[in-house]
Protein backbone atom coordinates (compact mmCIF):
# COMPACT_ATOMS: atom_id res chain seq x y z
CA UNK A 1 0.00 0.00 0.00
CA UNK A 2 1.12 3.34 -0.99
CA UNK A 3 1.86 6.08 1.73
CA UNK A 4 -1.26 8.06 2.20
CA UNK A 5 -0.35 11.99 2.38
CA UNK A 6 -1.32 14.25 5.34
CA UNK A 7 -4.51 15.06 3.61
CA UNK A 8 -5.32 11.69 3.60
CA UNK A 9 -4.12 10.99 7.08
CA UNK A 10 -5.91 13.93 8.23
CA UNK A 11 -8.92 12.75 6.76
CA UNK A 12 -9.25 9.46 7.53
CA UNK A 13 -8.48 10.80 11.54
CA UNK A 14 -11.50 12.76 11.13
CA UNK A 15 -14.07 10.17 9.97
CA UNK A 16 -12.50 8.13 12.67
CA UNK A 17 -14.01 10.47 15.28
CA UNK A 18 -17.70 10.70 13.30
CA UNK A 19 -17.66 6.89 13.58
CA UNK A 20 -16.56 6.64 16.79
CA UNK A 21 -19.31 8.98 17.69
CA UNK A 22 -22.18 7.36 15.63
CA UNK A 23 -21.25 3.96 17.23
CA UNK A 24 -21.50 5.59 20.65
CA UNK A 25 -25.12 7.16 19.82
CA UNK A 26 -26.48 4.23 18.60
CA UNK A 27 -25.81 2.13 21.14
CA UNK A 28 -27.02 4.34 23.75
CA UNK A 29 -30.29 4.80 21.32
CA UNK A 30 -30.30 1.04 21.30
CA UNK A 31 -29.73 0.86 25.13
CA UNK A 32 -32.85 3.57 25.73
CA UNK A 33 -35.45 2.09 24.15
CA UNK A 34 -38.07 -1.16 24.87
CA UNK A 35 -39.14 -1.59 21.40
CA UNK A 36 -36.64 -4.50 20.34
CA UNK A 37 -37.34 -4.01 16.69
CA UNK A 38 -36.18 -0.54 17.32
CA UNK A 39 -33.14 -1.68 19.66
CA UNK A 40 -32.30 -4.48 17.23
CA UNK A 41 -31.39 -1.86 14.42
CA UNK A 42 -30.05 0.61 16.72
CA UNK A 43 -27.55 -2.57 17.53
CA UNK A 44 -27.39 -3.14 13.94
CA UNK A 45 -26.23 0.29 12.62
CA UNK A 46 -23.89 0.87 15.27
CA UNK A 47 -22.16 -2.65 14.06
CA UNK A 48 -21.69 -1.76 10.87
CA UNK A 49 -20.33 1.64 12.09
CA UNK A 50 -17.98 -0.34 14.01
CA UNK A 51 -16.83 -2.46 10.60
CA UNK A 52 -16.57 1.32 9.15
CA UNK A 53 -14.34 2.32 12.22
CA UNK A 54 -12.27 -1.02 11.59
CA UNK A 55 -11.74 -0.47 8.27
CA UNK A 56 -10.63 2.55 8.80
CA UNK A 57 -8.04 1.79 11.57
CA UNK A 58 -6.74 -0.67 8.93
CA UNK A 59 -5.55 2.15 6.80
CA UNK A 60 -3.49 3.66 9.47
CA UNK A 61 -1.84 0.41 10.38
Amino acid sequence: MPNLTTKELSAIKDQLGVEENLIKKYKMYAQNTQDMVLKQKCEDIACKHQNHFNTLMGHLS
